[in-house]
């Protein structure tokens, strides 16, 4: 334990030194465009919850708001995130995938659509029902651990394409690898819709 704690510390005096040299507490909204205003703050911070980020470079996930605070995990480079929506002045932005932290958002990019050269629609794919979004479980069951959400309209990312499909409890499951390992469903058996679409 006390091993773990001196990584944690080196770690977190590395950022601030990282932070300290190249100014990356800029504050930044991972390429929003957000107007000054507080009313309009708050609506475009709505609006990020549920998105997808990928990571520019290795960067740690923050327990809270603060680069002095204890560092959770590295995110290796391009690894995605789903933000919440929330940040602050000092440039971090909440996050709720792969863990519930707080990371740089000077230090995040839009993630990749999912297309190829080839025209392939790659894994990408978004939440297009329902309304309140799908629930990440462990296995492809209802009575399975959950492990994770993903919000409406918001992305996952496929394991495999074709997508790794099971039946079970009456429901489509599709494995997912992010914003966390898991199932989702993708509809009912006897429905011929499906709960996600293609990312455009």
């Amino acid at each position: 334990m006390e091993k773990l704690n001196r990584v944690s510390q080196l770690v977190n005096i590395l950022v601030v030194m990282a932070i300290v040299i190249t100014g990356m507490s800029i504050p930044a909204l991972a390429g929003t465009d957000i107007t000054a205003s507080e009313g309009s703050l708050t609506l475009a911070q709505a609006s990020l919850a549920g998105q997808c980020r990928a990571v520019k470079l290795q960067i740690p996930i923050f327990r809270s708001a603060s680069a002095t605070s204890e560092a959770l995990r590295l995110l290796a480079t391009d690894e995605q995130v789903t933000l919440t929506g929330s940040s602050n002045a000092d440039g971090f932005i909440g996050i709720s995938a792969p863990v519930n932290g707080f990371v740089h958002a000077i230090n995040l990019k839009a993630c990749s659509n999912g297309t190829d050269t080839s025209g392939n629609k790659g894994l990408c794919r978004k939440v297009a029902r329902p309304a309140q979004g799908l629930l990440i479980r462990r296995e492809p069951s209802i009575a399975a651990a959950q492990v994770g959400g993903v919000a409406y309209l918001g992305r996952v990312t496929l394991t495999t394409t074709p997508a790794t499909a099971k039946q079970a409890d009456g429901r489509n499951w599709v494995e997912i690898s992010s914003p966390a390992r898991g199932w989702v469903s993708n509809g009912l058996v006897t429905q011929s819709q499906s709960n996600l679409e293609y990312c455009q």
